[in-house]
């Protein structure tokens, strides 16, 4: 006997299909120096328009794959090359967690304020509220996205406090998901403005644009340069040089 569907009951059907298809949770955040940045995510997979122009960035983190997607330029700049273990960036480093108590609501979610203390100094004080995570179910990505370090210019171009940022990350995947940051006069930075579930994904989702050009981000930097990077050697780049890079990496996101 060949099933009936009324069309009430096939809209549903439709419905269902299409919020699972391509549906996911937005995350709105007020950045200050960007504005208003949105980011999609999926089980480990991201989208993030900064805010800037057209750019946004696409990441598997369960494949360690990064990208930064350049409509205008017709350019996709591949940063997963730029992927490596974090253990060295911690080393001499004594980092600790510490719990300063309930912090304000953030994005109708309930926070706690802990601090990031590396070497006795305290570098950030971040909100963060369970209830958000378990409700967005964010846990994966949050886990993928602390085993990897995506900056290519070495630690040795790092404060102690990015150095330390990513084990903040691995502690906090425990404790909830990251609401806001607390700057020392009390002011929110970073503050996320609101959660939706079930929020349909920009044109192309995931994927990256085909028929664009590729390039990683080693050799982006050294084209920016005028090819006086040498691959491989951040070591060996004069401060003027490792200035703009890191300017580069700001204005990208990272």
């Amino acid at each position: 006997m060949k099933p009936k569907f009324t069309a009430m009951g096939l809209s549903v059907v439709l419905l269902f299909a299409l919020t699972h298809v391509h549906a996911a949770t937005l995350i709105e955040t007020e950045d200050s120096d960007d504005g208003v940045q949105k980011m999609w995510v999926e089980g480990s997979k991201m989208r993030m328009h900064t805010g800037k122009g057209g750019e946004f960035v696409v990441a598997d983190y369960a494949k360690g794959e990064v990208a930064l997607i350049n409509p205008e330029e017709k350019e996709i700049i591949i940063t997963s090359q730029s992927a490596s273990a974090h253990s060295n960036h911690t080393k001499g480093l004594n980092v600790r967690v510490k719990h300063l108590g309930n912090g304000p609501i953030v994005a109708k979610y309930p926070t706690q304020k802990y601090a990031l203390i590396v070497n006795g100094r305290t570098c950030d004080t971040t909100l963060v509220s369970a209830k958000a995570l378990k409700d967005t179910n964010l846990g994966s990505l949050m886990e993928a996205m602390a085993k990897l370090d995506f900056n290519p210019m070495g630690s040795e171009f790092m404060n102690e406090c990015d150095r330390a940022e990513l084990l903040f990350a691995q502690r906090l995947q425990k404790l909830g998901l990251p609401l806001g940051t607390l700057d020392r006069s009390g002011k929110i930075r970073d503050k996320v403005r609101r959660i939706v579930k079930n929020a349909p994904l920009p044109p192309g989702g995931f994927t990256m644009p085909a028929g664009y050009r590729k390039i990683s981000m080693q050799q982006k930097m050294k084209e920016a340069m005028g090819g006086a990077m040498p691959p491989g050697a951040p070591g060996q780049m004069d401060p003027a040089m490792q200035k703009k890079i890191q300017e580069m990496m700001r204005q990208q996101g990272h």
